[in-house]
């Protein structure tokens, strides 16, 4: 195994065990049953005090916030569009704020994918990205 491979692993195993031991799985692991209408029906996020919120400079977010390079297959595995997109829509159902994507996760697909599951509430989250 090469150096990127190991590294690449590596990164996986240790982003599963944070997950399941600080309970963020948990959080994206249940089906959320607000999204079986129109998208644009939902336009808050559940603010059921389980989510904290923090001030990121200027920005009021989320304290967890949702990465969206995996989503690409970055890491090995291949996803599907429309999973992805209810993935994000189900983070955002869950309180989340902060999404994080890049021109080079694709390249463009990730951008996209967010932008289409965000559409909805826009206006309601922040997204961040590198260039």
């Amino acid at each position: 195994m090469d150096r990127r491979n190991f590294l690449r692993t590596a990164s996986s195993f240790a982003l599963l065990a944070a997950g399941t031991t600080t309970g963020v799985s948990r959080v994206f692991a249940e089906p959320s049953s607000s999204w079986t209408g129109n998208p644009s029906d939902k336009n808050t996020p559940n603010t059921d005090d389980t989510m904290e919120y923090r001030k990121l400079g200027g920005l009021d977010v989320s304290a967890i916030g949702l990465g969206c390079l995996p989503m690409v297959g970055y890491y090995g595995g291949k996803y599907d569009k429309k999973d992805m997109i209810a993935l994000i829509r189900r983070a955002y159902d869950k309180g989340v704020t902060f999404f994080d994507t890049a021109e080079v996760y694709g390249p463009y697909t990730s951008e996209e994918w967010v932008g289409e599951a965000l559409a909805p509430f826009r206006n309601k989250v922040k997204i961040g990205t590198k260039f």
